[in-house]
């Protein structure tokens, strides 16, 4: 094509090979086709059999074994920049968005670590209890078995097993705060 237009060889091939399947020039090549077969139309004694066969969806240009996608222009600066400011604006509303479930998802974490403390809070407070029980407990046992001692009758007993009650008793009665 360039060597029928220029009467001279492209020496920029290698760029050609990279660059043909941009949009940009698809749509080029796609747009100069279409004026080809334009003017392959207007002339009357074109036949409809030497004309190449082409559909809306794709064009084929002869030194390019694979078909042209028509596919729609690459959008312009104006274009981008307003798409760009919608965007922005969009993105603010999101800013928005974003900061209130940040702050949203705080309030939610301060409330878990509130309620944490009043679970850990009861829990201390339950675990004081039970021990306050187990302590009394002890302490009902204690004097029970004080109760035992107190009761063993020592005249029935050898000397040194009636000794040992003896000093048991009176232990357990300066406990109790009667002085001997």
């Amino acid at each position: 094509m360039y060597a029928s237009c220029v009467d001279k060889r492209f020496q920029l091939e290698h760029c050609w090979v990279i660059l043909r399947k941009e949009l940009k020039w698809q749509f080029e090549r796609a747009s100069q086709h279409q004026r080809s077969n334009k003017k392959q139309k207007s002339h009357v004694n074109a036949s409809p059999a030497s004309s190449t066969l082409s559909t809306p969806d794709s064009v084929s240009l002869g030194e390019d074994s694979e078909p042209l996608i028509y596919q729609d222009r690459p959008i312009g600066q104006k274009t981008a920049k307003e798409r760009l400011k919608c965007r922005q604006g969009k993105d603010k509303v999101r800013e928005v968005t974003v900061t209130n479930l940040l702050q949203q998802f705080r309030d939610t974490l301060v409330e878990i670590e509130d309620q944490k403390k009043q679970d850990r809070k009861i829990m201390l407070e339950q675990q004081a209890m039970m021990i306050q029980q187990s302590q009394e407990k002890q302490e009902l046992d204690r004097i029970e078995k004080e109760e035992q001692i107190m009761k063993i009758d020592i005249s029935n007993l050898d000397s040194i097993s009636a000794a040992y009650f003896q000093n048991r008793k009176l232990e357990i009665m300066q406990k109790r705060g009667f002085n001997f």
